[in-house]
């Protein structure tokens, strides 16, 4: 089996213990999603449960103050714009807590989007199985 040295590299970023690092990461996966209409295809794809995993760990817990590297609540903007795309019937109470706590305006906004996303997952879920479960 070979190593995929591209994902293997995207994977250190996501990973890494810097924010700002990982925020470029959870930015570069949200453009490699964006292209798949042009391209047929996200090359990062295959990491995409590592990171709707980062990105939850990311809003679960207060967002990032304002420093030099990063501006206040990127980490949450960042997190949410892959949720946006991401997010499952599981990361609904997450998302939700966010919306309840957040007094910024464009991370409400993002965490709406992202909310909706959840709740579309659960309603395809929901038809696919036939329940409510």
């Amino acid at each position: 089996m070979s190593v995929d040295i591209p994902l293997q590299a995207f994977g250190a970023l996501l990973h890494s213990a810097n924010i700002p690092t990982v925020c470029r990461a959870l930015n570069m996966y949200q453009v490699a999603a964006a292209y798949t209409q042009l391209s047929g295809g996200n090359p990062l794809e295959p990491m995409a449960d590592d990171v709707r995993q980062v990105a939850r760990e990311i809003i679960s817990r207060p967002p990032v103050e304002a420093s030099d590297d990063i501006q206040a609540g990127f980490d949450h903007l960042s997190a949410l714009n892959v949720l946006t795309m991401l997010a499952e019937p599981a990361d609904a109470d997450l998302i939700a807590a966010v919306l309840d706590s957040t007094q910024d305006e464009q991370i409400r906004a993002v965490a709406s989007l992202a909310a909706n996303t959840a709740l579309a997952a659960d309603t395809a879920r929901r038809k696919v199985t036939g329940g409510e479960g």
